[in-house]
This record gives structure tokens, sequence and C-alpha cells, in this order.
């Protein structure tokens, strides 16, 4: 796990390092510090060094992304669970990894833990993994799972998380079916239950910039948010949590500050789940079309008898 944390460690350096030559190219100034709005495309930045300065811009773009979010189970915020970020940060195999969620985060850690050598527990409150994808689809990736050795716990309700992460964990389960208990043992915690907007503590409020219900900042196609020129991109924006998607919503706001007319309105979304295969989709899946009323065309055989 050392020489994997290593690895992860370089490569975001790498590109680190990427980023800020882009910067220095493009003779933008960058400003590393916590900032907030004071008020309309108004900014006040606290540097590491203590000291404050004001931003105010003619137009104003927030991408400041998400967190891992967590659920109100009892016990959970004193076990201390890992996150995707700390979760590549430890220096050891977990002897049994618990994995709350069966989300895109949770399936790609969960095979990559196994793999490692830890035992791997998946606790899922749907009835199948990726339960927006097509039955079979979810079905081929059950199986591959449960050939790899990893326990997988779905329809669950987690009633109470015990212990600590790191040292030793205690879940207790309530199955949706019928109701019965259950306790699962494990040295570490996983939180992978989903993810929220970091806008707390911003004052977009004092910006005049609205959120959904959802809490992610409310944006038009053009990506413009409810104070004129301020937008918001990325996740924290309600896009796909893809960076291919972000870079792309970098383009739409681009385009609208440039008096262009790209839209976020109707482009297709390439989506990938990074397990071993991937899975990958590109537009409506099998349930989507059903759901939309949308049919096959009739395959009518042509005079060779070849289908069309």
């Amino acid at each position: 796990m050392r020489a994997v944390r290593e690895r992860k460690r370089r490569m975001v350096s790498g590109w680190n390092d990427v980023y800020l030559g882009n910067y220095k190219k493009s003779g933008a100034e960058l400003i590393l510090g916590s900032g907030q709005f004071i008020g309309p495309k108004t900014l006040e930045v606290t540097l590491p060094d203590g000291t404050r300065r004001q931003l105010r811009g003619t137009n104003v773009i927030v991408n400041t992304g998400t967190h891992a979010s967590s659920e109100p189970i009892p016990g959970l915020v004193e076990v201390q669970p890992l996150t995707h970020i700390e979760a590549l940060e430890l220096d050891e195999v977990p002897t049994h990894l618990i994995v709350l969620g069966n989300g895109y985060v949770g399936l790609e850690l969960a095979q990559a833990m196994r793999r490692f050598g830890s035992k791997v527990t998946l606790i899922g409150r749907r009835s199948r993994l990726l339960p927006n994808e097509d039955e079979d689809v979810s079905e081929a990736l059950q199986l591959l799972f449960h050939d790899e050795g990893i326990d997988l716990i779905l329809s669950a309700k987690t009633k109470r998380v015990l212990g600590k992460s790191g040292d030793c964990v205690r879940v207790l389960l309530e199955k949706n079916s019928n109701g019965a208990q259950k306790a699962v043992d494990g040295s570490h915690l996983l939180l992978a239950t989903g993810r929220a907007p970091n806008t707390h503590g911003i004052g977009l409020e004092l910006a005049g910039v609205e959120l959904t219900d959802g809490g992610c900042i409310k944006v038009n196609e053009h990506l413009e948010t409810t104070a004129p020129g301020v937008w918001a991109i990325g996740e924290v924006a309600g896009s796909p949590q893809f960076t291919h998607v972000s870079v792309d919503d970098f383009r739409v706001v681009h385009a609208s500050i440039m008096g262009g007319n790209r839209v976020t309105a109707g482009r297709q979304i390439p989506f990938c789940l990074f397990t071993d295969p991937e899975l990958a989709r590109f537009g409506l899946n099998e349930k989507e079309t059903k759901a939309q009323g949308i049919l096959p065309p009739v395959q009518d055989p042509d005079v060779s008898g070849d289908a069309r």
C-alpha cells in the first residue's frame, strides 16, 4: 500500500505541476487561499500567512467541487470512517474493509482493495448494484464481484456503527426485505454513500447566488447563476461527476462570456465506471428507452434474407 500511495502522490504532484505551468504560461495570477463572497462579484481571500485580499471581477466562476457526504447513522461520526481521500492515503492493506454505499466510488475501491489482498464487504441499500443501469449489466457486475470474493449485502439499512475505523468496526444492519438483523465486523470502514456540493461558508447569499433543492448552485443552460456575471461549473453546479464534463462546462462558460452560444442542454455524456473490466456507456440504455417509450426499429429481412 505504501507503493500504491506513493504512485498516487506522484501522479497528483505531476498533474499539479502541469496545471501550475499552464497558469504561468497564460500570464494569469494564481492566488492560493481560502475565498468567500462579501458582495456581488466581490471576494475576500485569506492567504496562508493570515493576510487578506479583496478581489472584484467582471465575471466570477465558482468551481468548488464536492465532498464525500455523510448520513445520520448513529455512531458514524465517532467511528471516523475513511472517505476516498483517506483510503488512498493508507500505508497498509485493510484486514477487512467494510464499504458503505454501492455507487461508483464504493465499487471501484471495493474491487481495488480486494485485489490488494483485503477482505471486502460491500453494503448497499438498493437491491442491486448500479440500479440505474440495465438489469443484465448489474447482474454481470455482481457476478464479477462474487467471483473475486467480495461479499455483497444488498437491500440493507445500516442501523448503527460501533468502534473506530483502522482498529475494529462493527456495522449493525437490517435487511429491507424481512427486517432480519445482522452484524458485520471489520477493521476499516469506507463511507461511499454519495457526494455533497461545497457551497457552505463561501458567502453565496451575499452574491445573490441561489441553490437548488439538492444544494447545488442553480444555473441555466449557459451555466450562469442567478447572479449576473457569476458562473458555476463542475460538480458544484450539479453537472455529472466526471472530469470530462467539467472540461466541457468550461467550454460552455468560455463561449458564453465571449459571445458564443454553447449550452449544456441536449449534450451527450459518456459514463464510465473504473472497475476492471471497465463499464462504459454513451447515450440512453435499454431501461431509459423503455421509460421514454422509444422502441427499437423493426428488423425486416431484405430479399437476400439478411437483416437490415
